[in-house]
Parts: C-alpha cells; structure tokens; sequence
C-alpha cells in the first residue's frame, strides 16, 4: 500500500504540469528574493544576548566591565576566565548573537582596546553594540572614538570568504523551511478529499492500514521536499557564491530532515481537519506563525529575548540551526546531533499521531 499512495501521489503530480513547474521552480526563485533583500539588513533596537571577556588588567577597563555587570542595556554573559577564544565560539555557535574583549586599556584608546567578535549574519548586531558602548563610555567620561572597536569574524575564513555575502547563508535554511511547510500544506490537504470521496476507507484494509497509508504520503512529501530544499541550495552556491564543498552528505541530511518534519507536521495538520477550507485556513495561520517566529521572516537575533524562547518550539528553528551550522559555523554531524534528533523525532512523532488520528476519524 505504501508504494501504491507514493506512486499516486506522484502521478498526480506528473500530470499537473503547472504544478510541476512551480514545485521546482519557485523555492529556489523565492529564496533569491529573500537573500536579495534581506541579507544587508541593518539598523534598529535589538534586544542582544552579549558574551564579555576581560584580560586587561588596567583600572579603567575593569571598572567598565564592572559597571556593565549590573548596567548592560543588552543581556551579558561573562566570565573570569573566558579570553577571546570563548567569546569566538559562542558566537560561532550562535549561544550569544556578538561577543567583545576588553584587552587594553580603555585611558588609552588609541590602542583600540576593545575587539568585538561578530558572525556575518548579524552585522547589525556588531554595529548595535558598538554605538551602546560608546554611549556608556561617553557617560562614564572615557574616550568614545572610531579607534576604539576593533572587529573580528566568529567564523572560519573559508566560510566567511569565498561567497558573495557570508550572510546569505543563513535564508538557506529560512527560506527552505518556510517553503516546504507551505509545499507539504498543501500536499497534504489530499487527504481530505480522500477521507469526503471514501478513497481511504477501501483503501484500509487491516489495523495498520492507515500507517501505511499515511507513510507512504509522508515518503512522497518528504521526497518531493527534499529535493526542493536541494534546489535552494543549488541557488545559494551558483547565484550567491556559498561554498558547499565537503559539505553535501550534511546538507543533504539536513535537506531531508526539514523536509521530514514539515512533512509530518502538514500530515498532523491534515488529519485534525474536518474539511479542505478549515484545514487551508488553519495551515496557513501555523505557516506564518511558525515562520514570524522561528526566523524565516526576520532574523530571531532581532527580537525580544521572550521571543527568541517561545521560537525554539518551531521547526522553522531547528531547519535554520541546522542548514547555518553546516554553512556557517561549520559543525560536524556530531555536534549538530541535537539538530537531528528533533528534526527525524519530531517527524516520527507526528507522523504516529497522524496515523493514530486518522484510523480513529475514519472508523467513525
């Protein structure tokens, strides 16, 4: 049964050649509009998570550090011991949005005595940063000038060099989950025309029958899926420059991961609607909620810390976390277990419960 929904579905597609088109065409056309004009954002209030270190050991700058202890208009993180390896890799990991180092001696600041550790996606948070430093060093009578910053980059040179715009990297993953949510809606929106026409009553024909129908939906959906988060990828290489070398057996599983979990979730959707219209309207509403609050629309870095939290429930997150790790900060399978785990668990959840929900729905 599950080979025989997969070929239907796919048939159904095939004959569609406007959707077909459309299916291949518009993830990889959407995305380029996103990086196009998203990706030299900048400018605004930003509610920054800031990582701090201090190795200078001169009066001035302990006393400053000190001060933004209890006074930071942005959320601090630091450390005694932390030197400016720490702060690189928490921002390489994206635990803090931008990091700085006190290392000289801010009397002094001919020296540039602060560095500020940035990652490419979030310019604007570097440039946030810096004008609030210079505001509390102005009220603390210390000299607030353009020497005063030194800037680095979080990230490895050779992910942070051979593209167009280092940025771009994180609309991979925005885009392409906000794509597939939206592609697998409306694939699974079949269902119920199915479930209205009888379809699936005569094709469940034993207790696990709605498993195996559901299953072989959800390996179409996450096929077709797949490889238009592959297409995304193919336009962020050939049009904005993002390397991909070595990198393709990991893109490749995060690829089909964001396309499993959006897959399930539009299932799950399916299978608590009671008719086409409700489910149209209530798979648009997550979509969008999903995709404000996860990141795909605006970056998370731009808003309020409580924000940030409540978006971490959504796969638009996990599908971001994982597509910049492998781009950006270059992780390694290993170090993004955490990624895979809710994207493939997440999906096989889903998926049971709209296997569950639908036998129950279609014996009534």
């Amino acid at each position: 049964m599950i080979s025989a929904v997969f070929k239907v579905m796919w048939l159904r597609l095939w004959r569609d050649k406007g959707a077909l088109i459309l299916a291949f065409i518009l993830p990889g056309f959407i995305f380029a509009i996103f990086a196009a004009i998203f990706s030299n954002a900048s400018g605004g209030d930003l509610d920054l998570r800031v990582s701090m270190a201090l190795t200078s050991e001169a009066p001035a700058s302990a006393a400053f550090a000190k001060k933004l202890e209890t006074h930071a208009p942005f959320s601090l993180t630091t450390h005694k011991d932390w030197d400016t390896a720490h702060i690189s890799e928490r921002v390489r990991l994206g635990q803090d949005d931008v990091g700085f180092i006190i290392s000289g001696d801010l009397s002094a600041p001919e020296a540039q005595p602060i560095s500020i550790i940035k990652d490419h996606s979030r310019e604007v948070a570097a440039t946030v940063l810096m004008g609030q430093l210079r505001q509390l060093l102005a009220a603390q009578n210390e000299a607030a000038g353009p020497d005063l910053f030194e800037l680095h980059s979080a990230l490895p040179s050779h992910d942070s060099t051979a593209q167009k715009d280092p940025s771009v990297t994180y609309y991979i993953g925005a885009t392409a989950i906000l794509f597939l949510l939206f592609s697998a809606m409306q694939g699974a929106a079949i269902s119920l025309n199915e479930r209205k026409n009888g379809i699936s009553d005569r094709l469940l024909v034993g207790p696990v029958g709605a498993v195996k129908m559901l299953t072989g939906k959800f390996l179409f959906l996450t096929l077709i899926g797949s490889l238009q988060a592959t297409i995304i990828v193919a336009v962020g290489h050939f049009v904005f420059g993002v390397p991909v070398s070595g990198l393709i057996p990991l893109l490749a599983l995060a690829c089909i991961g964001a396309a499993a979990l959006a897959s399930a979730l539009a299932l799950f959707v399916a299978s608590m609607s009671a008719s086409t219209a409700q489910m149209n309207t209530v798979s648009t509403f997550i979509v969008l909620l999903f995709s404000a609050i996860g990141g795909s629309m605006v970056p998370r870095f731009m808003m309020p810390d409580w924000l940030q939290n409540i978006g971490q429930l959504t796969p638009n997150y996990w599908a971001i976390e994982g597509f910049y790790g492998i781009l950006a900060r270059g992780q390694t399978t290993a170090e993004l277990l955490y990624v895979w785990l809710v994207l493939f668990g997440g999906a096989i959840i889903l998926l049971s419960m709209a296997a569950f929900i639908s036998h129950r729905m279609m014996r009534v």
